[in-house]
């Protein structure tokens, strides 16, 4: 049976793609030129990767504060998207001021601590007001069409480091706070847009649970996407460029490097189908087996075209599992709890890029190359053997 979308939804959907897509190019732009900055400050480079560290665990609390100061004004049927553009517009102006600021390290250091703190109301919130459009069945689809805009910014990541080498930090900072600033006001016309009498019957729902799982059964799969974080972040950012040197040109990786995000992409765009007619955590299961073998095929590969068909399928696998899980999220939280629970898994995901981040900081992974290749494998392995025994969605 094929569903009807109303054409609101989808547009919101867009909308919320483009926010996501300056958000996650600022974050680029931020990482390409932090070395500099530090460099402007007489802060030693050996302190990079724990800065990056510590901005994930300011994600991690601040996209659960955020997420449940969402939940309490839609309980109070407050609008948040005006709260949300006002935390978009002051970590414009922090990321606007850090070069300005790189020269007086206390002050750089709380300008970012203020920049990575209110980003944060472009992460987790949005899939709060697609909930409100689509409800718990829909989340996924929509969630997969704003998702393009992640993809789209870290297929461009290489290019731009390539791009912006020797560039003066100030325009490239300017131009990424401006965008964010003003795309932000798409969350106002998003909010705008949601259908006659949405917030009433918002307000009227209570917060209890409507599918009576266990408060245990959430933080478990919270655990498991921990682990699936934590392998992808391995995967694509300490993995990937080793195994493509293996079988290419140095040369050729920021042609090569993209190509995980290309598949991502492709998954964000089918996704939705497949979880509406089996459900999240089926295809959760399917996604974690599937993409376990993907990924110790890109390990074992032989060839370069046989590489890039494993990075290509393991990003189609990496969509699904992160739609689904977005989908679980939404589900388990609707429908006055989705911003805690949504805030609950962004910041999950910030715990597994900070335990990445931490461990390129202490020397891990160059001390057991074998072993870090195969950790995504077996990673992604035990949440597909844990969500095969357990039934507890």
């Amino acid at each position: 049976m094929t569903a009807s979308h109303p054409p609101g939804e989808t547009r919101a959907a867009w909308l919320l793609a483009g926010v996501e897509f300056f958000f996650a190019l600022s974050w680029v732009v931020y990482v390409i030129f932090l070395p500099e900055l530090l460099a402007r400050g007489g802060i030693d480079k050996r302190y990079l990767p724990w800065i990056l560290a510590a901005d994930q665990l300011i994600f991690a609390f601040a996209d659960w504060s955020i997420g449940v100061a969402v939940d309490r004004a839609r309980s109070a049927l407050r609008r948040i998207g005006p709260m949300l553009v006002l935390l978009s517009a002051i970590s414009a102006v922090a990321m606007l001021l850090l070069p300005w600021l790189a020269a007086t390290p206390l002050l750089f250091l709380l300008a970012v601590g203020v920049w990575v703190a209110t980003s944060s109301a472009l992460r987790a919130p949005p899939y709060v007001l697609l909930s409100r459009y689509a409800g718990r069945a829909g989340l996924p689809r929509l969630a997969g069409i704003q998702l393009l805009g992640l993809a789209v910014a870290s297929a461009l990541a290489p290019y731009l480091a390539m791009l912006l080498k020797g560039v003066d930090p100030s325009l490239p900072f300017a131009l990424s706070a401006l965008a964010v600033g003003v795309s932000a006001l798409a969350l106002v016309l998003v909010e705008r847009g949601l259908p006659a009498g949405e917030a009433a019957a918002a307000g009227a729902q209570t917060t209890a649970r409507v599918d009576g799982v266990a408060n245990a059964s959430w933080v478990f799969l919270l655990l498991l996407a921990l682990l699936l974080g934590f392998g992808q972040q391995i995967h694509t950012t300490i993995n990937s460029a080793p195994q493509f040197k293996r079988l290419a040109d140095p040369a050729l990786l920021p042609w090569l490097l993209p190509v995980f995000w290309v598949g991502f992409s492709f998954g964000l765009l089918t996704v939705g189908r497949l979880i509406r007619e089996r459900g999240e955590v089926e295809v959760l299961r399917l996604a974690c087996a599937l993409g376990a073998l993907t990924l110790a095929g890109a390990v074992l590969a032989v060839s370069l075209p046989a590489l890039v068909a494993s990075q290509l399928v393991a990003g189609v696998f990496w969509a699904a599992i992160l739609c689904a899980s977005i989908g679980l999220a939404g589900r388990r939280g609707y429908p006055l709890q989705t911003g805690r629970n949504t805030g609950a898994l962004m910041a999950t995901l910030a715990v597994a890029t900070f335990g990445r981040l931490g461990l390129t900081a202490s020397g891990g992974a160059a001390a057991g190359v074998v072993l870090v290749d195969w950790l995504p494998v077996v990673l992604w392995c035990v949440v597909a053997l844990l969500l095969w025994r357990s039934r507890a969605a």
